[in-house]
């Protein structure tokens, strides 16, 4: 049986692991067929990118042509007519994934770093250059370089290689946008911008030598940014109909590759993975579904923590009257909002517009296209957007928590006296607290889940006092079984949380909860890590309302 490679973004070494593989090869047919001089391709974080950018760069680079015959065999490009175009043409790939620094200066030097790394791949030319060629070209290599022999250096090295290999050349430039986001999220957004435009207009804008070139990210960063000198490139977004199979997994690509590791694509893993809509083709997140046939444990796996420093930021921000278009997400409801794949990150800033925040969350794979509607009258289209699945519902949800305790419950004055009438077991008191802080919860789902999070993030003010050693939920019952105590061992809690429907059922569940802490004897699990001070806690939610006993 072959391995599942979930960290895997390295073609040549999946395949040559024998590791499981989506062929996906016929997009480099796609790509040779439609003759586009530069295409963007703006997807989420962990939906393939690299991958595919790995698959091409194996696929074209003569350099690799001898050794790289073995790595399409049986897959469906080799029985195409475009097999012809396999290790033609001198390519050039960019990896800007890990180009994360928190200011300019450590981010120019790892940008000197990874064209380094670019040139040390093409040593051969040393023999092939000039005089006045060569010196620049070791400069790059020794990181000595002028800034504009960095800018020019995608350009300089494509036009050495046509001459060498009497070919034009590809240029692959995979997650363009993350040095721009660190930048702006770093405050040195304008200079990240003006040394990424620069490399990049002059590698794929008015380059004789350029046979194509093919670009990531997960934000197409427009006007005046990157593309204002690029002549509009092809860009083949989420919405766009081209390409809507290349990136994550079709349903009978997921359906196969689960049977293969004896698995079911059941209701339930439709509801937990299934959803994203890509101009009409249903798609699976394939790290999640990678992962789902490697563990077996239907649990979310995807976590878009790249974006979230900026969605967080974002969400944090908006008014009231917006929030309420999130708490309709949540519930699963669909909503409308202008679609637009023209945004910079300086939009962020000019306004609080939640159409901004949105466009975010669906670039960013929060959000789906659902339906479109054309209004009778005025012919206008308008575009609804949802949340794709439950796993994604579950990782927002957890983010906006994150924020509103962060926000609303961590900064309140008496969180200190909370934490004091938890130890001393005051339970009027925490009750009190409880029920004052409910209300005021901006994104507010009263399902199960919301009450777990919801203590789960008070305790996480806890960070130096208090961690969690036991979260256990009885799928159906309504049951949470949570326990924290003290690092150092002086004190422990138990609270059993129940959900009532009605609140007259809430006083007989609150003594349901004591009676299950004192016959399941939970207390004995923190009595054998040699706590001392152990305090029970029943707590019965019933919408915005909440009692202790």
């Amino acid at each position: 049986m072959k391995e599942i490679a979930t960290g895997t973004d390295d073609f040549k070494k999946l395949i040559e692991n024998d590791c499981y593989y989506v062929d996906k090869t016929m997009a480099i047919a796609d790509i040779i067929r439609r003759k586009k001089e530069v295409v963007l391709f703006p997807r989420p974080r962990r939906f393939g990118k690299s991958l595919f950018t790995s698959m091409l760069e194996n696929f074209f680079d003569i350099d690799k042509k001898e050794d790289n015959k073995h790595l399409f065999d049986g897959l469906a490009i080799q029985k195409s007519e475009y097999y012809k175009e396999f290790g033609e043409y001198p390519v050039i790939h960019l990896d800007f994934k890990d180009l994360k620094k928190n200011n300019f200066v450590l981010m120019y030097r790892e940008f000197q770093n990874i064209i380094a790394d670019v040139y040390k791949k093409k040593l051969y030319l040393q023999d092939f250059l000039i005089e006045s060629d060569l010196k620049v070209f070791n400069a790059i290599i020794d990181k000595t370089a002028d800034r504009a022999d960095y800018e020019r250096a995608m350009k300089n090295l494509s036009q050495w290689l046509e001459e060498y290999h009497n070919k034009k050349t590809i240029i692959l430039v995979d997650e363009y946008d993350v040095p721009i986001q660190e930048g702006y999220l770093n405050g040195f957004y304008k200079e990240v911008i003006d040394l990424i435009r620069s490399v990049l207009s002059s590698a794929l804008k008015g380059n004789d030598s350029l046979k194509f070139g093919v670009m990531t990210g997960v934000l197409r960063v427009s006007k005046e940014s990157i593309f204002s000198d690029l002549n509009n490139p092809d860009v083949c977004d989420l919405m766009a109909n081209e390409y809507n199979d290349t990136f994550g997994f079709t349903e009978s690509e997921t359906k196969e590759l689960l049977e293969y590791y004896g698995l079911e694509l059941t209701s339930d893993v439709k509801e937990m993975y299934d959803g994203y809509n890509f101009s009409g083709t249903s798609i699976y997140n394939p790290w999640s579904i990678l992962n789902y046939a490697s563990k077996k444990v239907l649990e979310p796996y995807w976590m878009n923590s790249s974006g979230n420093v900026l969605i967080k930021k974002l969400l944090s921000d908006i008014s009231e009257k917006d929030k309420i278009m999130i708490e309709k997400l949540l519930k699963g409801e669909s909503v409308s909002f202008g679609y637009d794949n023209r945004m910079t990150y300086i939009d962020f800033d000019e306004t609080r517009d939640i159409t901004k925040v949105l466009n975010l969350l669906f670039a960013s794979g929060y959000l789906t296209f659902d339906q479109e509607e054309i209004d009778d009258i005025s012919g206008l289209k308008y575009h609804y957007f949802k949340i794709p699945n439950e796993e994604v519902k579950i990782n927002l949800a957890k983010m906006i928590q994150s924020i509103t305790f962060q926000s609303e419950l961590l900064e309140t004055n008496n969180y200190k006296d909370f934490i004091r009438n938890i130890i001393l077991g005051e339970h009027e008191k925490i009750e009190e607290y409880l029920n004052e802080l409910l209300p005021s919860l901006s994104f507010y789902d009263t399902k199960e889940n919301f009450y777990h999070g919801y203590m789960l993030g008070l305790f996480s003010g806890f960070l130096t006092s208090l961690y969690i050693v036991k979260s256990n939920r009885e799928t159906g019952t309504g049951r949470y079984d949570v326990m924290v105590r003290k690092q150092d061992r002086s004190f422990g809690c138990i609270f059993e949380f129940k959900i009532a429907e009605s609140e007259n059922e809430m006083e007989k569940l609150a003594s349901i909860a004591k009676e299950q802490m004192k016959e399941k004897e939970y207390y004995k699990e923190l009595e054998l890590d040699k706590v001392q001070n152990i305090k029970e806690y029943a707590v019965v939610f019933c919408g915005k309302k909440c009692i202790v006993r």
